[in-house]
């Protein structure tokens, strides 16, 4: 089938060759070596997709094959072959066991190739000519690079309402905020440029940040720039009024107030957030903006709702005004791998002013234009991908997105034990739907507040209002942490993750402009609401059942509660009889695991809710999963008690069976060895002599009754006995039987011999005093019922052990009869 597969493949290649001869034909003009590089780019995409449907054939040796060093050269079909193998499969193939065929198969993880749309596509092959511009002459790849780049910022300032802006098109989505931050360290010191740090010692530029903002952001801007962290100025978050997650306003004009009037310090730049990483909340920009330009501080913004310009038709107010510079991740907002990050900023330095030479050299030395004008042409998939979509493709697409939120926000907040801690949409007032922003619109501050990028909630208790701001507890982390998984395994089209709110707790996030794929559908939608109002019957009957299922659990002495980590269901029950727990040795814990994973599988049978757990002190334990509001807990906790006392007392009756045994053979090899020296000094030493014994034995034969007796072990009775009954009888007789014979029934005499074994002699088992010995059942060896498996296999061992000490013993009396005779001849 490989060989098949890798013929397959040479065939294609040879097919993408051909058909890029034929493009190339007719004089190989450059436009035709353009074309024939966009379908062989094409080519290969097709064919890793294709690949993936064949990977269950085999595949990822080449992981097993380090490539050393470089020695003779490949073509390029086997160079391919090696990328799709690396591309398609995760690691090596792993050698997997069959329990049909009881063979091992060679299989590796085959990867989740994204799919790709029509935009996606043409975004993949813009970055191969992108590549291939590097070898157009120096001069015309730039011209070509300023081109492409003033057609992109013309188009994004239009769509997101940008206006008289310059952009800047990078990979990282932080760069752009390290290069804005260097344009505004320009503009505030003039001798930064021929100085450096040395322009920034008399007074430190200033960074203000809220607290409720991501600190790495903070972090990797200062080390980028060199800038002690001493620079960054964090501003507490509302306490009051507004939402917690968003700057206060009043105490970031405080503090620039203070650092205004000192000579010490220079304010140089606010950090806002439109649409908080996790949440979406959206700081006040309206009044960010008017301090900051009573200031002259630098405000730049980022965040998912900036996405929301785009909604904007309005020209009455221009979203120029909004900030000195935003970060548009576009790659994200519309599903497309591999696009640039933009970052939008205000090109002159005064307000409404155009541009002159000094503004464009501050651009050019701050890293702004670095990748503008690359002969790489960085902005080639970009340009591209925007013209595939046009304007109206942006536009519907984010307007889905906010669409899509506010149906769930709409829908999910009917639920009184769900908490929403995202921003609502609506604004503060809750009036305002995203189809009225779009026949009436406001400006972009009111904007903000009134859509809403993400949703994030979370399931509280019933008894709780869900305006507190308290986190949950923790069980109810779990719970969260259940409830996000069924999502995720049920709803298909909906891209949920679960996620950590400092102050919250656990909570269950859905951002479709995250989603690669086409945004929620209203049919996807409703299929969410419906799996919640599954989900939340089951969690609300598990977290009223689960005091009832406490509450039994401490008033019975067998049953022990087991806290269970990252458990949501009722909690996990350890059986151990009320003795065990006092003496936990080694082996006392090693059989109780033993016993619990026992009662595990034993409840299995009967029901498939039950499964093995483990505590924190590492035993073992019954876990209960979810439950209904229909569920019995006392009928459940009974069933486990039943089950537990069977499995113990299996588990008692055969370590008593083996201990009785182990005695048994020990009593028997003792009694032979007694008898044997009493037989040899009753008869003497002279019917043991070779002749003279033969001799003796005719002159005096011995008596029939005398000889070492075998020995029997009665497992019902617990004793060792002599077999003397078994050969008369020909058969093993219980103590009251009867024997008939021609002079009609009679008892059978007692065995001469008789050891007890049992629970009652001096040794004593570890379950001995709860053996069915004492409980008085009867464990026969000889019953005209049919035995117990186990009881019939001990018996058997029992038997097999006896009959190997009497031979052990008839060795050792001709080992003695040798010894008597050579001690006669001396």
């Amino acid at each position: 089938m490989a060989e098949e597969t890798d013929t397959n493949d040479k065939a294609t290649m040879e097919s993408i060759a051909q058909n890029i001869l034929e493009v190339s034909t007719g004089g190989g003009s450059t436009s035709n070596e353009v074309a024939a590089l966009e379908f062989q780019a094409s080519q290969v995409i097709s064919r890793l997709e294709e690949a993936v449907e064949k990977a269950a054939d085999g595949g990822g040796t080449t992981w097993n094959n380090p490539s050393g060093f470089l020695s003779q050269s490949k073509t390029s079909d086997e160079i391919l072959t090696s990328i799709q193998d690396l591309v398609i499969h995760e690691d090596a193939p792993q050698p997997v066991k069959d329990d049909t065929t009881e063979t091992a198969t060679a299989t590796s993880q085959v990867t989740t190739l994204p799919t790709l749309t029509e935009p996606a596509k043409l975004a993949l092959i813009a970055h191969t000519i992108s590549a291939y511009a590097l070898a157009l002459p120096k001069s015309h790849a730039q011209r070509l690079a300023g081109r492409l780049a003033a057609d992109t910022t013309r188009w994004l300032s239009h769509i997101f309402r940008f206006i008289d802006c310059a952009s800047s098109f990078h990979e990282d989505h932080l760069e752009g905020l390290v290069r804005v931050t260097r344009l505004a360290l320009h503009r505030k010191y003039p001798r930064y440029m021929e100085e450096g740090f040395t322009a920034l010692a008399a007074s430190p530029p200033l960074i203000y940040s809220s607290v409720a903002a991501p600190l790495g952001v903070v972090q990797h801007l200062c080390k980028q720039l060199s800038l002690p962290l001493h620079c960054v100025r964090p501003i507490p978050h509302n306490t009051m009024f507004g939402s917690r997650y968003s700057m206060d306003v009043s105490a970031l004009e405080r503090r620039l107030a203070e650092d205004t009037q000192s000579n010490s310090v220079t304010p140089l730049l606010v950090l806002a957030e439109a649409g908080s990483v996790l949440t979406g909340h959206c700081d006040n920009i309206a009044r960010l903006r008017a301090i900051c330009d009573k200031y002259n501080v630098w405000l730049h913004l980022r965040g998912h709702s900036l996405a929301a310009l785009a909604l904007n038709n309005s020209a009455k107010d221009l979203p120029s005004k909004v900030a000195d510079s935003v970060t548009l991740p576009l790659g994200i907002w519309l599903g497309i791998p591999s696009l640039p990050v933009v970052t939008l900023y205000r090109l002159t330095d005064t307000k409404g002013g155009r541009p002159t030479p000094r503004d464009t050299t501050l651009s050019l030395v701050s890293g702004l234009m670095t990748d503008s004008l690359s002969r790489r042409l960085p902005t080639l998939p970009l340009w591209a991908t925007l013209q595939v979509l046009g304007r109206d493709g942006v536009h519907n697409r984010l307007k889905r997105c906010f669409l899509a939120v506010e149906e769930l926000y709409n829908k999910i907040k009917k639920f009184p034990c769900i908490r929403i801690l995202s921003q609502p949409p609506g604004g503060e007032t809750g009036s305002y739907t995203i189809n009225e922003l779009l026949t009436n619109p406001v400006n972009n501050p009111q904007l903000f507040e009134a859509v809403a990028s993400a949703l994030v909630f979370q399931f509280v208790p019933a008894d709780r209002e869900p305006q507190t701001t308290e986190r949950v507890p923790p069980y109810y982390d779990k719970l969260n942490s259940w409830l996000g998984q069924i999502l995720q395994r049920d709803i298909e089209n909906v891209q949920i993750e679960l996620c950590e709110i400092e102050h919250h707790g656990i909570a269950i996030r859905i951002c479709p402009l995250e989603n690669p794929d086409q945004p929620p559908t209203t049919e996807d939608i409703d299929n969410v609401i419906a799996c919640m109002e599954q989900q939340i019957e089951i969690l609300q009957a598990t977290v009223e059942h689960k005091a009832t299922f406490v509450r039994l659990v401490s008033e019975n002495d067998s049953l022990h509660l087991v806290e269970m980590h990252d458990w949501a269901g009722l909690g996990g029950v350890r059986y151990a009889p009320p003795t065990w727990i006092h003496v936990m040795t080694d082996q006392a814990k090693e059989e109780l695991n033993r016993l619990n994973t026992q009662l595990v599988e034993a409840l299995r049978d009967t029901d498939a809710a039950f499964s093995l757990g483990e505590g924190a002190d590492g035993l073992a334990c019954v876990r209960f999963g979810m439950v209904t509001q229909d569920t019995d807990v006392a009928e459940l906790l009974s069933l486990v008690l039943q089950v537990g006392q069977k499995v113990e007392a299996s588990s008692k009756l055969l370590d008593t069976i083996s201990e009785v045994v182990k005695r048994g053979i020990e009593a028997a090899q003792t009694d032979l060895e007694r008898e044997n020296a009493e037989k040899l000094w009753q008869e003497g030493i002279l019917r043991h002599v070779p002749v003279v014994g033969t001799f003796v034995n005719w002159w005096s034969p011995p008596s029939k009754e005398t000889g070492v007796r075998g020995r029997s072990l009665n497992l019902q009775a617990g004793v060792v006995e002599s077999t003397e009954n078994i050969y008369k009888y020909h058969m093993q007789l219980q103590p009251n039987s009867t024997v008939i014979n021609g002079s009609g029934a009679r008892t059978p005499p007692q065995p001469l011999v008789q050891t007890p074994v049992g629970a009652g002699s001096q040794s004593h088992s570890r379950s001995s005093s709860h053996s069915s010995l004492q409980s008085g059942k009867s464990i026969s060896v000889m019953t005209n019922t049919v035995p117990h498996p186990q009881t019939t296999y001990l018996h058997f061992i029992c038997e097999f052990f006896l009959h190997e000490a009497q031979h052990t013993l008839r060795t050792e009396k001709r080992h003695i009869r040798n010894k008597v005779a050579i001690a006669s001849s001396i």
